[in-house]
């Protein structure tokens, strides 16, 4: 019985190696697009500075942040880790962000130190990237907008809003980033 159970598993086994090498073969290897490549603006060092708020009727704070991003192999994913120092204190976190192709949409996933994650979705038209996210802090789910402007290369303005009253959006934080470092990161390799 052990015997033929061990047949059984092999030769599954080899069914589903040969159909999944099948599948490489008939449709090839995926590559990164030129919609992924764009994501590489974002890769590499950044110092990030500006003002935030606690809520939007709380004054403004200045804060300071460090960013780097690097391509995971593949070339299909951009990963992030910032450290920045707020009135929040010192927070950690990491993000990755994607392109889907099939939905045509850049997504990322943040996650940080103060137990925060967030999801988000966005778009790209001429310098603008605009992302619409959900937070979720302790089990509350707070919608946001963040709107990045690409200035140059080396900068980008940046501005997160939350929703406010009749449908309006309040400016929660905003700033600069500068990368520190010329260039950007290589294209993805697959």
């Amino acid at each position: 019985m052990a015997h033929q159970l061990k047949r059984t598993f092999v030769v599954s086994l080899f069914v589903v190696l040969s159909c999944a090498l099948q599948c490489v073969a008939q449709f090839g290897q995926q590559t990164p697009t030129p919609e992924h490549q764009k994501m590489g603006y974002f890769a590499g060092d950044w110092t990030l500075q500006g003002t935030m708020k606690i809520s939007p009727n709380t004054p403004g704070s200045a804060f300071t942040s460090t960013e780097h991003g690097e391509w995971v192999s593949g070339g299909f994913f951009l990963e992030t880790h910032s450290s920045m120092h707020s009135v929040l204190g010192d927070v950690r976190g990491v993000r990755v962000l994607e392109y889907n192709p099939a939905d045509k949409i850049y997504t990322y996933n943040a996650y940080n130190s103060l137990g925060e994650h967030i999801m988000a979705t966005g778009h790209v038209a001429e310098n603008i990237w605009t992302w619409n996210s959900d937070a979720q802090l302790n089990g509350v789910i707070a919608k946001g907008r963040y709107t990045i402007t690409v200035v140059s290369p080396m900068e980008y303005t940046f501005k997160y809003e939350t929703p406010a009253a009749a449908g309006t959006w309040a400016t929660v934080m905003e700033g600069k980033a500068t990368r520190t470092q010329a260039g950007q990161s290589p294209a993805p390799q697959p």
